[in-house]
C-alpha cells in the first residue's frame, strides 16, 4: 500500500473510508450498466413484439450501411442503393434457408432408419447387457412414457397451438424488421438528427458521441460475428462431411445461426451435431465429432474473435454469459441473440457519459 496515499498514523476509521471510496468508484459503471441493462430488459420485455424487429434492423443497418454508401459513390440513388442491398440481403437468407430445408427433408428418412435401428439396438442392450432388464420390465417402461404422453396430451396440444400463433407473431415481425430496415438504409442520417433534435441541448454533443460509438460497436460485432459464424459453419461441415455425418447442411446452417448466441449457441449446435453423429454413425464418429466441433470453436475464440473484433467490441465473458443468459429470461431466443449488441449499447451510452 502506497505510504503516502495512507500514511502510518492514519485512523483506521479514515482507511475503510477511503477503501470504501475507491471500491465506489470502481463499481459504480457496473452498477449503473446492470441497471440500465435491467430496465432496458424490462422494456424489451412489455414491447418486445415492436422493439425486438427493431433492435434488429438496427443491428442489420449497422452490418449493411457501408455497402449502401458504396452503392450510392457508384451514382445510384440512395434509395435504389438501400432497395438493392435490402433485396440481395433477403435472396441470400431466402436461399441458405431453402437449402437447409431441402437438406434436412432428404437426409431425414435415412436418419429416421437408423434412430429406428439404434433404439432396437438400445433395447436389446437393456435386456442383455449390464441392466439386464427383463421383457415384462422393460414393456412397463414403455407403457409408462406412452402413458405420460396421453396424460399431457392436452398440454402439448396447446403447446403446438402456441407455436402456430407464434408463427403469425414471427411473420409479422420480419415484415415490421424488413421495413424498418428499408428506411434506415435509405434515410439512417435524417432519423438519427430528428432524434438528436429531441435531446436537450446542453447534452446533445454526448448523445451524439454515445450513438456514433454505439452504431460502431454494432458494425463492428455484426460484420464480426457473421464472419465467424461463416468460418464456424464451413469447418463444421467440412467436418461433418469427412467422416460421413447426415445432415451435413442443416446442422452446418444450425452453427451458422448459432454463432450468434455467444457461448450458448456453440453448445446447443455442437451438441446437435454429436447426437446425430451418435445415432446415425455410433460413439467413435459421435467423437470425432466433438474433436472437430471443439477444435472450430477453440480456433474461434482465441483467433478468430479477438483478430475481428478487437478492442472496438471487446466485452468481459462473464458479462456476456450473464447478458446472454438474461436475454433468454426476458424474450427467449430473441434476446439471447440481441444480448450482446443491446449490452454494447449500454456501454457506449455509459461511457459517454
Amino acid at each position: 500500500m502506497n505510504s503516502e496515499s495512507h500514511p502510518r498514523g492514519m485512523p483506521e476509521s479514515r482507511r475503510v473510508a477511503a477503501w470504501l471510496l475507491t471500491a465506489g468508484r470502481t463499481l459504480w459503471p457496473v452498477l449503473v450498466l446492470l441497471a440500465l441493462a435491467y430496465v432496458a430488459g424490462t422494456v424489451l420485455g412489455w414491447f418486445s413484439p415492436i422493439i425486438t424487429p427493431v433492435v434488429v434492423a438496427v443491428l442489420l443497418a449497422a452490418v449493411l450501411r457501408p455497402v449502401v454508401g458504396l452503392l450510392e459513390r457508384a451514382r445510384l440513388p440512395r434509395w435504389l442503393a438501400a432497395a438493392l442491398v435490402l433485396l440481395s440481403g433477403l435472396a441470400v437468407l431466402g436461399g441458405v434457408l431453402a437449402f437447409a430445408v431441402n437438406g434436412l427433408i432428404t437426409g431425414l428418412p435415412d436418419l429416421q432408419a437408423k434412430l429406428v435401428q439404434g433404439l432396437e439396438e438400445l433395447r436389446r442392450w437393456l435386456l442383455t447387457g449390464p441392466v439386464n432388464l427383463s421383457e415384462p420390465q422393460l414393456d412397463q417402461m414403455v407403457r409408462g412414457v406412452t402413458g405420460w404422453v396421453r396424460d399431457h396430451a392436452d398440454q402439448l396440444a396447446a403447446g403446438a397451438t402456441a407455436t402456430a400463433s407464434g408463427v403469425g407473431a414471427l411473420v409479422s415481425g420480419l415484415l415490421l424488421t424488413v421495413f424498418t430496415l428499408f428506411f434506415l438504409l435509405y434515410q439512417g442520417d435524417q432519423i438519427g438528427s430528428f432524434l438528436l433534435r429531441a435531446v436537450p441541448a446542453d447534452v446533445r454533443d454526448r448523445a451524439r458521441t454515445a450513438g456514433e460509438r454505439a452504431f460502431g460497436s454494432l458494425s463492428a460485432y455484426g460484420r464480426a460475428t457473421l464472419t465467424v459464424a461463416a468460418l464456424d459453419a464451413l469447418g463444421v461441415g467440412i467436418g461433418l462431411a469427412l467422416i460421413g455425418v447426415p445432415l451435413v447442411v442443416p446442422l452446418a446452417s444450425l452453427v451458422l445461426l448459432g454463432a450468434f448466441v455467444p457461448y450458448i449457441g456453440a453448445f446447443v449446435s455442437g451438441l446437435a451435431a454429436i447426437l446425430v453423429a451418435l445415432v446415425s454413425l455410433g460413439p467413435l464418429s459421435a467423437l470425432l465429432v466433438f474433436l472437430v466441433v471443439t477444435a472450430v470453436q477453440t480456433l474461434e475464440g482465441h483467433v478468430l474473435q479477438p483478430l475481428l473484433l478487437g478492442q472496438a467490441v471487446r466485452l468481459n465473458p462473464l458479462a456476456i454469459v450473464l447478458a446472454v443468459s438474461a436475454g433468454v429470461v426476458v424474450a427467449g431466443i430473441v434476446g439471447a441473440v440481441l444480448a450482446v449488441p443491446v449490452l454494447l449499447v449500454l456501454r457506449a451510452l455509459v461511457t459517454a457519459w
